[in-house]
């Protein structure tokens, strides 16, 4: 599936979540393309609801289209419209490529580029 647990010692795919704070970080590790946006979208709106922050790792996504930009500025419009907030903790070359390529570098609040 889309969405792995960043480091899990039995290579399951999980969520990896943290309840304290009301964080979820979330690993996504497919592309992020009109191909799979529907399915990805359905999969990170389960997790919404439930937490504060939804941090999403996109160091393993190789290939992003404009489809997976607009995922990212729905995701981040919806969260903001409930009082909680999306953050990107890594990203790919590709994604940040992409991102400053359309001038959201400053739109969401971004951790390190691979």
């Amino acid at each position: 599936m889309a969405l792995n647990k960043e480091s899990d010692s039995d290579g399951g795919s999980t969520i990896d979540s943290n309840n304290d704070k009301g964080d979820c970080e979330l690993t996504l590790a497919e592309e992020m393309t009109i191909y799979t946006i529907s399915n990805l979208k359905q999969e990170l709106s389960k997790n919404m609801d439930s937490y504060q922050t939804l941090a999403l790792n996109l160091q393993n996504v190789e290939e992003i289209d404009s489809a997976g930009i607009q995922l990212l500025l729905a995701l981040d419009k919806e969260l903001s419209q409930k009082n909680k907030s999306l953050k990107l903790t890594s990203m790919s070359g590709a994604v940040n490529k992409l991102i400053e390529s359309y001038g959201l570098s400053d739109r969401f609040p971004i951790g390190e580029a691979a």
